[in-house]
């Protein structure tokens, strides 16, 4: 097996770095990387042969070559199109034809990972509150962004990805980038985070209505939170993502907005903020359980704004176990 994408490489190796690619076969496991990581795999790659060396292609076939191996695995969701011809084309040329198969969904997550999923969800329910205490009218998004950001970092290693804060009509726009524009009063506020934390992703989404509610919020903030309910509700192991995401996308469309809800109803999140598995109309594969997972309906309208609610939630036989609990 030939490792290469980072959340992968890192969850097999314990390495961190940026530049490295593990070989993995019953008989050994090697690490690959150039000088700039030779001393920090050696120390973190525990049980691994670190090799430097600049042409990975090369020490590849060795290894290829050494092991008589005749199959060779490779991240299909981590692997080019010019990487796979590469691969393929320099192994031709040493006379090496292994049969290269795509491995989908090799790794798992453990319990060890669950826990610091867990805990890196409790550090963005905090923010998220300090968030729903801190906007108000007539601060910016970016205002708001930064001071969150600010809290994320003290709180772990960094945010999981760029904070979003999309007020008003900005808010019609799912992954809006906070920008100068004041927030105003009454205006649904979308505010998208996570806390990273030794490598593991959180990520939570709360809407809020800075400066009180109307009429037309608590309607579309009322339907949105329904549709939530129902996934979560109705979420478990063995089900495939396309089942999932038709429990929050019926109750949406029965309300009148199904084409106001264009995006999936989640997602797996782990070492990336999006992993397998997909909760949208194109999730086929089955949900495993243990799986991490985002449940994230939301309602979009152009010139007025929308709402998202987000929960991290671990996949059981029997339902899910909701981890975010910061208020809705």
């Amino acid at each position: 097996m030939l490792v290469t994408g980072e959340a992968n490489r890192r969850y097999l190796s314990g390495f961190t770095g940026t530049a490295a690619t593990l070989l993995i076969s019953p008989q050994d496991r090697r690490l690959v990387t150039d000088s700039r990581y030779t001393e920090q795999a050696q120390r973190q790659a525990v049980g691994f042969d670190v090799v430097e060396d600049v042409d990975t292609l090369g020490a590849v076939s060795a290894w290829i070559g050494e092991r008589g191996i005749d199959r060779l695995g490779v991240e299909s969701e981590h692997t080019s199109l010019k990487q796979h011809r590469e691969l393929v084309e320099r192994l031709t040329d040493e006379s090496q034809s292994p049969a290269v198969r795509p491995l989908d969904g090799q790794v798992e997550k453990d319990e060890a990972e669950l826990a610091l999923l867990r805990e890196a969800v409790r550090l963005a329910d905090d923010v998220m509150t300090a968030a729903g205490e801190t906007v108000a009218p007539g601060m910016t998004e970016r205002e708001l962004s930064l001071e969150l950001e600010r809290l994320i970092r003290e709180a772990g290693d960094g945010p999981s990805f760029p904070t979003i804060v999309a007020g008003g009509p900005n808010a019609a726009m799912a992954h809006h980038s906070p920008a100068e524009r004041p927030i105003g009063a009454g205006e649904p506020v979308i505010v998208d985070l996570g806390v990273r934390l030794d490598g593991y992703c959180s990520d939570i989404t709360r809407t809020f209505a800075a400066g009180g509610a109307d009429a037309q919020f608590d309607e579309i903030y009322g339907i949105v939170l329904q549709a939530q309910a129902a996934a979560e509700a109705g979420t478990r192991a063995g089900m495939t993502g396309r089942e999932a995401d038709a429990l929050a996308r019926e109750a949406i469309t029965n309300a009148g907005y199904g084409a106001n809800f264009g995006h999936g109803t989640g997602h797996g999140v782990g070492l990336e903020i999006h992993e397998a598995p997909t909760l949208s109309p194109r999730g086929a594969n089955a949900l495993a359980a243990g799986a991490v997972v985002s449940v994230e309906p939301g309602i979009y309208l152009p010139g007025w704004g929308g709402v998202r609610i987000e929960d991290l939630v671990v996949v059981e036989a029997d339902g899910v176990d909701v981890l975010t609990q910061a208020s809705k």
